[in-house]
């Protein structure tokens, strides 16, 4: 049987809505499922406290080791070197005897010494003998003369009597004067001996070389049987006085106010060599200020003294200086990785209360190590996220992870 043709075509209308309410009903249904996941999905994330702590404000700088100081040593005496004390790289001890010349030369030089001071010692003896002489000559010879002058204005004596006795006279004190001019040549030979004397002493001391400081010997330039120089400009081997020990570097003229101010408060900064893993190697003070800034780097020189009992720092090492100028108390800090930079500037996304995140703008002083330093923005006690941040969103869920 046929149908009409109106009949028909409302049985397929009838048809149409309903697989178009079955569609609709599953669509409604899968969104509604789906919003529901949507809203119970949280980010996974890390967080840390803002905490208050008292942060050292530090300066960073690359620096270079000095010896407090470097001896040269050599001969202040020509000869043969004939015994040497000391090895390379061996530490010593002021005074420690580190080379011998031969002596023998310079102790000829102190006998013959010794035999012309005494050659004019005796002949001092013999003038200052021969005075006693020749004053009493002297003092006979005027007296005669002085008795003669008498008898010649009596007119008892003769005149020409008289003028003998006064050449007489006259004589033995020429005589006298030229006696005590013997014994002040003698004298003077005598002073000009122990000179000599002294100074062959002191230059047979000089065979015999001491380490005027307590150090390090480096490399020795001569061995034993070879002839040494007087005062060559070669030097024999060095001495390098390692304890105490300086560090030398520069830091940014921006910083010279805080140093300065320890300076004139009659307190000494602390400094730290640190090496490569920036560990500590040792820790002193500083010690000198360039009196000047160095107008075409922009820095100030400084140069800080460390004991270096353990010989951690060597000359010439170059190591990095961590100067401590202040300590910021209470500072509000929260781990570096908290810190995030976007179009606006720096900001942290803190974790509220009902678990959903919230992006706060920040501003940051400074960051000291691990750590950032901030001005503004967040309280002590709040909780920042650390980790995760590329799916945090503001006003969304966030799941703490331990």
């Amino acid at each position: 049987m046929r149908l009409k043709p109106s009949r028909y075509s409302h049985l397929i209308l009838l048809a149409a809505i309903a697989v178009v309410t079955c569609s609709c009903a599953r669509d409604a249904a899968a969104d509604k499922k789906g919003a529901g996941q949507k809203k119970r999905a949280a980010a996974p994330v890390r967080v840390a406290q803002v905490e208050r702590r008292d942060v050292p404000f530090e300066v960073r700088a690359v620096g270079n080791a000095e010896a407090v100081s470097v001896v040269a040593i050599k001969s202040r005496v020509a000869g043969q070197l004939i015994k040497m004390h000391v090895r390379e790289g061996e530490d010593v001890k002021a005074g420690a005897l580190l080379l011998e010349i031969d002596p023998l030369p310079f102790f000829e030089q102190v006998r013959a010494a010794e035999a012309t001071l005494a050659r004019d010692q005796a002949l001092e003896k013999q003038a200052m003998a021969e005075i006693e002489r020749a004053k009493a000559q002297a003092a006979n010879a005027r007296a005669q003369w002085e008795r003669y002058q008498q008898l010649l204005k009596e007119g008892i004596a003769a005149r020409q009597q008289a003028d003998e006795f006064r050449t007489a006279a006259a004589a033995a004190d020429a005589q006298l004067n030229a006696v005590r001019a013997s014994l002040e040549s003698a004298r003077a030979a005598i002073r000009t001996d122990e000179a000599r004397l002294a100074q062959v002493k002191l230059e047979l001391g000089y065979t015999k070389i001491y380490s005027p400081v307590t150090g390090a010997a480096g490399f020795i330039a001569i061995k034993a049987g070879n002839l040494v120089k007087e005062n060559d400009s070669v030097s024999l081997v060095n001495i390098a006085q390692v304890s105490p020990m300086y560090v030398s570097f520069a830091v940014p003229e921006q910083y010279l106010p805080d140093i300065r101010r320890y300076g004139f408060s009659g307190a000494k900064l602390p400094v730290d060599a640190l090496n490569e893993a920036g560990a500590v190697l040792a820790q002193g003070m500083l010690e000198v200020i360039d009196n000047a800034v160095d107008t075409t780097t922009g820095t100030i020189k400084l140069k800080a003294s460390f004991p270096n009992q353990d010989r951690r720092l060597w000359p010439g090492q170059f190591v990095s200086v961590r100067v401590r100028l202040r300590v910021d108390a209470g500072a509000l800090t929260l781990p570096n990785s908290a810190v995030n930079s976007g179009a606006e500037g720096r900001f942290v996304w803190i974790v509220r209360g009902d678990r959903t995140a919230e992006m706060r703008k920040v501003a940051v002083a400074r960051v000291h190590n691990d750590r950032t330093i901030l001005s503004d923005g967040v309280q002590e006690g709040e909780t920042v996220v650390t980790s995760g941040q590329l799916r945090v969103a503001s006003g969304a869920p966030v799941q703490v992870l331990p």
